[in-house]
This record gives C-alpha cells, sequence and structure tokens, in this order.
C-alpha cells in the first residue's frame, strides 16, 4: 500500500477547552490529513494503523512485465478498481500491438461487475468466487430463459423459484434472490431439508 502522511494526522475530536483529544481508535471518522485528504486509516495484521493509499498492479506473468498501475483510496474493495486497471492495461497493450489472453486476478476481484466487465472486453478471466456463491444447488437446475430455479428433487413438488430482486450484503456485493410462494412449497415434504 501506498502511504499518506500519518506524520500530519490531524483528529477531528476535541475537548471542551477545543483541546485535541486522541481517541482510543482511529478512524476516517476522527481522524483526517490536512495535506492529504484522500488518505484514508487502513491497517493491515502486524501494522499499526494509519493513513494509506492501496496500490493496484497488473502484470503480464508470462514476462513479469508490469503492464498497469495504479492508486486507489485505502479500503476500497480491490473490485471496485478491477475496470480501472483493466482499462489502462488493455490500452498499454493496445499501444504495444499486443493482445491479452487471460486475466488472472484473486477472490478480492470477484464481483458481478468484474465477471460482466471480462464478458463485455470478450476476456477469458480466472477470479475465485467471493464467499458464499455456489455455481449449483443441489435438486435444483437453472432455467436461464426463464431466469428461475426449478425443483427437481424426488418427491418434491416441483416448484419454480423465480428471480425477485438484487440485494447488497453488508460487504457491498451483489447477489440475487429467487424464491418460491408459499402456495408452491408450503406444504411439501421435503420443506424442512430444503
Amino acid at each position: 500500500a501506498f502511504k499518506g502522511m500519518p506524520g500530519h494526522v490531524k483528529t477531528l475530536q476535541k475537548n471542551e477547552d477545543g483541546e485535541d483529544i486522541r481517541p482510543k481508535f482511529l478512524s476516517n471518522h476522527t481522524h483526517y490529513s490536512p495535506t492529504d485528504p484522500d488518505a484514508k486509516i487502513s491497517t493491515k495484521p502486524g501494522k499499526p494503523r494509519q493513513l494509506n493509499y492501496a496500490g493496484q498492479l497488473a502484470v503480464d506473468d508470462k514476462h513479469h512485465v508490469i503492464t498497469g498501475a495504479c492508486a486507489s483510496t485505502a479500503g476500497s474493495k480491490d473490485s471496485a478498481i478491477f475496470a480501472e486497471i483493466m482499462d489502462q492495461t488493455i490500452e498499454n497493450f493496445k499501444r504495444n500491438e499486443i493482445q491479452i489472453g487471460e486475466v488472472l486476478a484473486d477472490a478480492g476481484y470477484s464481483s458481478g461487475a468484474s465477471l460482466q466487465y471480462c464478458e463485455d472486453h470478450n476476456l477469458d478471466a480466472w477470479i475465485p468466487n467471493f464467499g458464499q456463491y455456489k455455481p449449483e444447488r443441489e435438486g435444483f437446475i437453472f432455467n436461464k430463459k426463464e431466469n428461475r430455479y426449478e425443483c427437481i428433487q424426488e418427491g418434491g413438488n416441483k416448484a419454480f423459484l423465480p428471480f425477485k430482486r438484487t440485494l447488497t450484503d453488508s460487504k457491498g456485493y451483489e447477489k440475487k434472490s429467487y424464491r418460491s410462494s408459499e402456495k408452491d412449497c408450503g406444504q411439501c415434504p421435503l420443506r424442512e431439508s430444503c
């Protein structure tokens, strides 16, 4: 990570006499840098909390050459900067008449937006899915045309689970919600285990 200016940290809390109070924890709500206001408080295991930036690098892993580099606000999800670093990398490759074959990234870059970016730019992507994503649900098949899951469990009510809405979890990741109706699944003998 690139470092901000930790020596120039100002606290936002003051006591009744207008004197600075050192809070128990440093956070972006209590501290800022008057000389570098874009730096944000972040930490890594074994390192102190301080004002930082996050550095992003794209590398041609065959030739070990840096193909793109940028800084983002510390604490930003890597997936939020994926399009920016890829745009830069693609432009650098075009200028040098090089084709991109595949994109490799760690799970921090996993998001629907990152995968959509790769699809839109015809890039084969190797990015591990983050969190609770499961590509298949045992006992169900996904009907892409109808955008729904369908129960195929032996002894089940063969219910349909249509798309209801897209939810954003506490970490900012979007998840699609598919739900059946009480009418379809309410009396199903497999309801408890489903």
